[in-house]
């Protein structure tokens, strides 16, 4: 892993009810992060920061409903609005086996499965799939994160298939 970094895992939408409960807009909608009982920095749009515990989080229709520790009404809610959800890397869970989190993959090794390196990775977004963005000898390549492209995403490398190289036609 990469040196301990600050990660934005969303933004604090709208308050949620009257109990000072708020939407959060996640970077990775997939994501059950934040959950309770981590600890979060709020970076609020005037630049104030606040480090505060998730007591309790679910999913509704618009994101991740969050309820943090101290906030008892929907005013104290309604004034988070537009803070940035910031987490420690070292502070959340290992990823389970087959899973990765997209802000380790900048600037790790491409591998074919003969130990070739062919390039390394630039950046990993969500599409239909998770893509991986590769600098392959100054090119940029997109790899669909499926079997058939991508062996592996392990904790220091990536092993592509050769076929994630080849031009489309």
């Amino acid at each position: 892993m990469k040196t301990d970094r600050d990660i934005e895992l969303g933004v604090v939408g709208v308050a949620h009810g009257l109990r000072g409960e708020v939407t959060v807009h996640l970077h990775n909608p997939a994501s059950e992060l934040p959950a309770p009982g981590m600890k979060v920095r709020l970076a609020m749009p005037t630049g104030d920061v606040r480090t505060i515990k998730v007591v309790d989080a679910r999913w509704a229709g618009k994101g991740r409903i969050v309820a943090f520790a101290g906030l008892t009404d929907r005013t104290a809610a309604e004034a988070l609005k537009g803070a940035r959800v910031i987490v420690r890397r070292s502070d959340l869970p290992k990823p389970a086996e087959g899973e990765f989190y997209y802000d380790d993959l900048p600037g790790m090794p491409v591998h074919l499965p003969d130990g070739t390196e062919v390039g390394t990775v630039r950046s990993a977004f969500r599409g239909a799939t998770d893509i991986l963005v590769l600098d392959v000898g100054g090119r940029e390549v997109l790899v669909p994160c499926v079997a058939g492209y991508v062996e592996s995403v392990g904790p220091e490398v990536v092993v592509i298939l050769p076929l994630a190289l080849e031009e489309p036609e």
